[in-house]
């Protein structure tokens, strides 16, 4: 397809307005993939692109002839300016980077004086655009487009008109193929542009909606709970605490960076071997050297996690009770102030085997209720049901395991005899709120309490109102 640049290609347009009218910008026909590769390779100065990912490829007509070619495709993996700018941290890149599309080529085939402005009215025309293409092409928006630059040759001009902002040179690692990326010795221009204020807010926002996620993502891994010049005290702290179990021989990864790693995981939300997996794997590598995870093979800068399996037979062998313990004194020593509030409650985890059934005489006395006894038993037969006591900063102080043959209120009423709760202010759910459990709170705990009735409880609720005034403390607001 020949261009005839002395003919009607070489009318002055005038304005943008008038040039949006004369040219259109479509994508390619399938059967017009050839004849873009060979222009490009042909015509660019850096040829025809390896574009990864998802790729689009846009041509700009003027009745049959050719004006401009575009390639975008799935952006950078790492671009240290671009995720400051859009204040990602680490964890979000992998989540968020689909939202980017990279203009990897952009060729113009006319003298760019016969058509002023022609290249800042493609991209804009591309803004305005590329967002349903994308969304048709691949299941999902983009809400931001970047480019490099090379400043020997471009200065940006038509990007810059076109409201991209220019983002400043970039470092990265040089690739076997000139192309897009760093050049080792010719280092290139970012520039960006969001779609929209609000596709940029909704890429810096903390957590996306689920209609801007990739098709079949999941949500990444919670973020650490511990400082990392910290974690050199709790792996300490579980090597001198927790002895070794394992066989010596053929041992990949040391038991305290498995148990720390459980403990963080654990600490952050995560549930289950895969969970706990890919916290592990969301780990940089400094959070690693200071678990003195194993190095990897000719990196010695850089580190391996145990995989899901080994966290999967730990959890197995392991005495919950005792790592429960451990993290507990560890948590000691890091605040030892008393806290204010503490908060207990009982949470059922599905797949987990129940604990192991007790003797009854252990849990004598059994704590009366007046809740309906089908409406009082977690299943504890079933599944197993952790009871946490955390303080108002998400401070674990206590874990019980409810035994399978017993219920949660009864489990915890013979746990608290042997806890100190001096000074401490209890809250708690309605299933708790019985008699023996809050005689035992307040004369034998030294601990006051905070507690709510529910309809479930016609008689304590019906005694709590008539004994009980709307003017009593807390109701007036009054501590």
């Amino acid at each position: 397809m020949a261009l005839d640049l002395a003919g009607t290609l070489t009318d002055d347009f005038g304005t943008e307005r008038k040039l949006k009218k004369r040219i259109q910008l479509r994508l390619i026909e399938p059967e017009e993939r050839e004849e873009f590769d060979a222009i490009l390779t042909k015509e660019h100065y850096l040829h025809n692109p390896t574009a990864v990912g998802a790729v689009l490829r846009y041509v700009v007509t003027q009745k049959d002839q050719w004006l401009a070619l575009l390639v975008f495709c799935s952006p950078a993996l790492h671009l240290k300016p671009r995720d400051q700018w859009l204040e990602w941290k680490a964890v979000d890149v992998a989540q968020r980077r689909h939202l980017i599309a990279q203009n990897s080529r952009f060729l113009i085939r006319v003298n760019a004086h016969a058509y002023p402005n022609l290249a800042s009215c493609i991209l804009s025309q591309v803004a305005q655009r590329i967002r349903r293409d994308w969304q048709h092409a691949f299941g999902h928006p983009v809400l931001a487009l970047e480019t490099f630059i090379d400043p020997q040759r471009f200065r940006g001009t038509c990007y810059k008109a076109a409201g991209w902002l220019r983002l400043g040179p970039t470092r990265g690692c040089k690739r076997s193929y000139q192309d897009f990326y760093d050049d080792a010795q010719h280092p290139k221009e970012l520039w960006m542009r969001a779609l929209s204020g609000k596709d940029l807010r909704s890429l810096r926002q903390a957590h996306l909606p689920e209609e801007l996620l990739a098709p079949g993502a999941k949500p990444p891994p919670p973020p650490c709970p511990v400082k990392t010049p910290a974690l050199d005290s709790l792996w300490h702290h579980f090597r001198s605490q927790v002895q070794e179990y394992r066989d010596p021989h053929g041992l990949r990864h040391p038991l305290p960076a498995i148990l720390t790693i459980i403990a963080l995981a654990v600490s952050a939300g995560c549930h289950g071997p895969e969970a706990i997996g890919e916290f592990a794997q969301s780990l940089n590598h400094h959070q690693r050297r200071r678990l003195r995870c194993r190095t990897r093979p000719g990196k010695p800068r850089q580190f391996d996690v145990p995989s899901i399996d080994t966290f999967r037979r730990a959890l197995k062998q392991l005495d919950p009770t005792q790592l429960a313990q451990s993290l507990i004194a560890w948590m000691k020593i890091q605040d030892p102030h008393i806290p204010v509030w503490v908060h207990f409650d009982g949470k059922v985890l599905k797949g987990a085997e129940p604990a192991a059934a007790v003797d009854p005489t252990i849990l004598e006395p059994h704590v009366p209720t007046e809740i309906d006894p089908q409406h009082q038993k977690p299943q504890a037969n079933k599944a197993l049901t952790l009871v946490n006591f955390m303080t108002d900063d998400q401070k674990l102080i206590q874990q019980l395991a409810v035994p399978s043959n017993t219920n949660e209120e009864a489990a915890v009423a013979a746990a608290l005899s042997s806890m100190d709760l001096t000074g401490y202010r209890v809250s708690f759910d309605a299933a708790h709120v019985v008699k023996n459990t809050l005689r035992q709170l307040t004369l034998y705990n030294g601990a006051d309490y905070l507690g709510r009735l529910k309809a479930n409880q016609p008689n304590a609720l019906t005694k709590a109102q008539q004994l009980l005034p709307g003017d009593v403390p807390p109701s007036t607001g009054v501590d």
